[in-house]
């Protein structure tokens, strides 16, 4: 399997070898006479930066939270007689009588597994909804409607992708990346009917968002006792793949979870997004699943669809899930109430240890985390964490390859004091680390990677002559790469691709340099915009 590849990485042999967020199918749509083609490299570009890179942050809070999960075991009074008998492939071996008679009887077995396929579809199918997302301000470059046609007509991206309804009063829960930045929501109804979507609230980190629709008497999905999940359970995933579902019928397909606990680390880092414990299964995923459901043969949701592992943007029988876990449902629930989902941050960038540290450390198999860098003047740096450390415990919890020191210090409560353990040259010390809230423009520096800015998602760009970035070959800069939606950037004419020369008369060439120059001023600044003058950015 090859590594993951961050959703900004502009390369185009990385994208195909990539893990790849399957919310968006990406059509560019003119309202208005069709645009001439543009260049295979500004599409590239539009492709990966587009729609995930600008969350919409409005929130309207639900009426209640009825959607909840039980609270342990499963029920088997919701399961059909179709369910009961069957309880995965096993179950279809003939049961016995005279030889000539198996044949017959696996027959009758494969018919039974069917006819419980297609039950359960039926069942489920009002709980799905197809999704299609409109951005406005797509890329073009440099002029006005005067010199440019493109620009004499309002253009949108389109972003295709499924959701779940969690509460029959027209709460859906979807994927973050397909509704983030969107301008307007379209809701596909099982029934064809096509209602507006709004925004409740969204986790960029934890890739969910829940939107609400003016309908009620919708089917919610049922939860699942996510303990009784287990690799080699039959799964279906339904949902809205390249936007077929635009009358309300969408695609179903059958697989099985091929495993649990799977990581993907470098799959969104760009963004900041945090993929871990995701449910692998084999059933077909393509883009425009995201945010569909992933269901057990009762119909239980198991998990929301989110990314799939391509070659060549199409399946290669690998999808990804996140798991609807008790701890995903209460994060659902607060998005449901409009809240706010934080997550723990330190300062730390680690790596798993070695066998060989582990060794020398006499640590059991899969424990510890070496910290590599240390953010200046961050909670890591304030307690005395330095470069080298092994960490083997937060907050009295092992850290793991099971359970890592990312996971542990993102469910840690913002604001809380913790307790750190860790050895240096052979010698145990505990120290105390006050947990801060996580933020996007704050851990870039430990990748080097977008910064997030008064509205602005800021990048490096390399030396490279772009006409949709409008870049001098003669030196790099900071690209705008998108504009949040209502931020104080989104009123003024700074359009994704602008290059930032400079703020306040002095060079910006570097984020660092930005950074630099930005860290201490909260008043309104004059930005330099490469080749379209200066606009006065508020704070």
């Amino acid at each position: 399997m090859p590594p993951p590849v961050p959703a900004e990485e502009p390369s185009n042999q990385r994208l195909r070898a990539a893990y790849t967020m399957i919310g968006p199918t990406l059509p560019s749509t003119t309202i208005g006479p069709r645009p001439p083609r543009r260049p295979a490299a500004a599409v590239a570009t539009l492709l990966l930066c587009g729609p995930w890179l600008a969350a919409d942050s409005r929130s309207v809070a639900p009426a209640d939270n009825a959607f909840a999960p039980p609270a342990g075991g499963r029920s088997a009074q919701g399961a059909t007689a179709a369910d009961r008998r069957i309880a995965g492939p096993h179950n279809s071996a003939p049961r016995g009588g005279a030889e000539t008679d198996a044949p017959r009887d696996a027959t009758a077995s494969l018919d039974e597994l069917q006819a419980a396929f297609q039950q359960v579809i039926e069942r489920v199918a009002p709980s799905v909804v197809g999704l299609r997302a409109y951005r406005r301000h797509v890329a073009l470059p440099a002029g006005d409607a005067a010199t440019d046609p493109r620009r004499a007509w309002e253009q949108y991206v389109v972003v295709n992708g499924s959701g779940t309804v969690i509460h029959a009063d027209g709460l859906i829960l979807t994927n973050e990346h397909v509704v983030q930045g969107a301008d307007r929501l379209d809701v596909i109804l099982h029934d064809g009917e096509i209602v507006s979507g709004a925004l409740v609230a969204a986790d960029p980190r934890g890739d969910l968002a829940v939107i609400r629709v003016p309908r009620h008497l919708l089917a919610p999905a049922e939860p699942c006792d996510f303990a009784q999940v287990a690799r080699g359970q039959w799964t279906l995933a339904l949902g809205n793949p390249f936007g077929l579902g635009g009358d309300g019928k969408l695609s179903v397909s059958v697989g099985v979870i091929a495993n649990l606990g799977r990581r993907l680390p470098g799959l969104g880092e760009a963004d900041d997004r945090l993929y871990t414990n995701m449910i692998q299964t084999t059933a077909a995923i393509h883009p425009g699943n995201s945010g569909g459901p992933l269901l057990n043969l009762r119909g239980q949701l198991i998990g929301i669809v989110t990314a799939m592992h391509t070659r060549a943007a199409a399946d290669d029988g690998v999808g990804f899930a996140l798991p609807m876990t008790p701890r995903q449902w209460e994060r659902v629930q607060r998005l449901a109430r409009g809240e706010r989902i934080e997550y723990g941050y330190i300062g730390l960038a680690v790596r798993p240890a070695t066998p060989h540290e582990q060794q020398a450390a006499a640590l059991e198999p899969g424990v510890g985390a070496v910290v590599e860098s240390v953010e200046p003047d961050g909670p890591g740096a304030q307690a005395g964490v330095q470069s080298g450390d092994l960490i083997v415990r937060f907050n009295r919890q092992t850290v793991s390859d099971v359970i890592p020191l990312t996971e542990l210090v993102g469910q840690a409560a913002v604001g809380a004091e913790a307790l750190l353990e860790l050895l240096r040259a052979g010698q145990r010390h505990t120290l105390s680390v006050r947990v801060e809230a996580r933020d996007l423009a704050r851990v870039s520096w430990m990748r080097g990677g977008a910064i997030l800015w008064r509205g602005m998602r800021l990048a490096e760009l390399a030396p490279q002559p772009r006409e949709p970035q409008r870049t001098d070959p003669t030196g790099g800069g900071v690209v705008v790469i998108d504009v949040q939606h209502d931020s104080p950037a989104a009123h003024l004419p700074i359009e994704r691709g602008d290059v930032i020369e400079e703020i306040e008369g002095r060079p910006v060439g570097t984020i660092e340099v930005l950074q630099a120059r930005v860290r201490s001023r909260k008043d309104a600044l004059r930005i330099r915009l490469r080749g379209r003058g200066e606009v006065v950015l508020p704070p």
